[in-house]
């Protein structure tokens, strides 16, 4: 790809991107890590819009298609199999979104998409809008990322609010029969005491996964680099004990069975973790890093590779198009 500046709506955007760097508590000044042997980044899918600055991203299990959401204009994008440029799905603006972060699909093929107030429901096959809800302080939030229990419940994290929202099913059933007015997202968990504090408005829940089982959620600290482990039977949320090196800067997580895969915002790294049976203690056995992460945030896997979005945030000079990266060597 070809470095160029990108002139329109530059400063707008450039203040956006270094906005989303400091809640982070990074800065965006910071240099990019050297790339280290075995990691390898190549463009798997170019998007539209050179104001795009992609944040989450899906692969509907369905049929293939890739979901990817724009923190820059509250856009969503889709690739279908085998396509390397994306098309606009929902377009920006879409429900007065001016920013799209965490996205998913639940398991009767909705799609969810999160901006930093709340998060609407979708047909995936129309677009058509089937529900919303809004946090109870839509002010103050930052709503990030999100995962389901196999029994269809969504959890999502509330970086700045230091909670988790939960919907069950029948909630979100009862506000699509309802066809009306928003509805306020209702909090799960509570991990205020357990965060360590930082200062005020900066990000710290963020990545989420819920083990196959339904019976754990895994939950980053962007800021501390602490992973959290909820059992959700009974409610009980501790850290887990990760030896080996640090997972500071943790943004997006792809938990396969006891592996977890960690994108490092912060540092524009990757890495590899292995987890405990019952996921109290980790062992991160690969961290590796290369500048052409570009400040990653989300992955998945896709024909069998692990894919990443490259953000971008916070750049004075941004590499054009804006792309999800395919990774090797690690």
């Amino acid at each position: 790809m070809t470095s160029v500046r990108s002139f329109r709506g530059r400063h707008r955007l450039a203040a956006l991107g270094l906005a989303l760097a400091a809640l982070c508590g990074v800065q965006a000044t910071v240099p990019a890590a050297a790339a280290e042997a075995g990691l390898t980044v190549t463009d798997a899918v170019a998007l539209p819009h050179d104001d795009a600055y992609p944040e989450g991203m899906v692969l509907d299990p369905a049929t293939g298609d890739l979901y990817v959401t724009s923190f820059g204009t509250g856009a969503v994008y889709r690739a279908t199999p085998g396509a390397v440029k994306a098309k606009v799905y929902l377009p920006a603006g879409a429900e007065g979104r001016d920013h799209a972060m965490g996205v998913d699909i639940d398991r009767r093929g909705r799609l969810w998409v999160n901006d930093k107030a709340g998060v609407t429901l979708y047909e995936k096959a129309t677009g058509t809008r089937l529900a919303r809800f809004v946090t109870p302080a839509p002010e103050s939030s930052v709503l990030n990322d999100l995962d389901f229990t196999p029994d269809g419940t969504a959890y999502l994290t509330d970086s700045t609010r230091k909670v988790v929202h939960r919907l069950t099913e029948k909630q979100v059933a009862d506000a699509i029969a309802a066809g009306g007015p928003d509805r306020t997202l209702p909090v799960g968990f509570d991990l205020t005491a357990v965060v360590t504090p930082q200062p005020e408005g900066t990000l710290t829940l963020n990545g989420i996964e819920a083990d196959p089982t339904g019976t754990h959620l895994l939950i980053i600290d962007s800021a501390s680099g602490d992973l959290f482990r909820i059992a959700l039977a009974s409610g009980t949320i501790g850290k887990v004990q990760v030896s080996g090196a640090s997972l500071a800067g943790g943004d997006g997580l792809l938990l396969e069975k006891n592996k977890l895969w960690v994108a490092h915002f912060a540092n524009d790294r990757i890495s590899r973790v292995a987890l405990s049976a019952d996921f109290t203690g980790a062992v991160v056995e690969s961290q590796l890093a290369d500048p052409a992460l570009q400040h990653p945030t989300a992955l998945v896997r896709r024909n069998g590779a692990l894919h990443v979005v490259r953000s971008q945030y916070g750049f004075a000079t941004l590499d054009l198009p804006f792309t999800v990266g395919r990774l090797s060597g690690i």
